[in-house]
């Protein structure tokens, strides 16, 4: 999964801006932040930075399966929202997506987003370009446990977008 290293990040916003070339359609690469699959926050006092990426959804509940995200469960349109069993990774089809926002309210993490009225998320491009902008190197491709998922966890709830 893509990694976040809050001690490195200086809330420059590239990853986003990065990311939104990414996702712009008709041929016209364009800089729309509000198309980006990772957001970034600070906290109230402008101390602490952190970029939303999706952590693929961990085992949220004692006993529940990696397939039970909380997007996934609280999205109303059958097969929408699905977990790819060979990756882990947590898709949001577009083109079946009513754009009603259940999925970005459920998730604990701020990791879903509406975007052109359809709920997006990060589903680790196979060549993310915020990965490669991010000069301090806050991004990056890791394996994670647990502990990071927790820590991680607590730095989103402390800075909200």
């Amino acid at each position: 999964m893509i990694v976040f290293e809050q001690e490195r990040c200086t809330y420059c916003h590239l990853c986003t801006l990065y990311c939104s070339y990414t996702f712009s359609k008709g041929g016209v690469v364009e800089a729309r932040p509000s198309v980006a699959r990772i957001r970034v926050a600070q906290n109230e006092d402008d101390t602490i930075y952190a970029a939303h990426v999706c952590f693929q959804c961990p085992v949220q509940e004692p006993g529940l399966p990696r397939e039970a995200a909380s997007c996934l469960k609280a999205c109303p349109v059958e097969n929408c929202i699905t977990r790819n069993p060979l990756t882990n990774i947590v898709a949001i089809n577009e083109e079946t997506c009513i754009g009603c926002g259940k999925c970005v309210r459920a998730c604990e993490y701020q990791a879903v987003f509406l975007a052109d009225g359809k709920a997006v998320k990060c589903e680790v491009c196979d060549d993310p370009l915020c990965v490669k902008a991010c000069a301090p190197k806050a991004l990056s491709f890791a394996e994670t446990d647990e502990a990071y998922i927790e820590n991680i966890a607590q730095l989103y709830k402390e800075v909200r977008l």
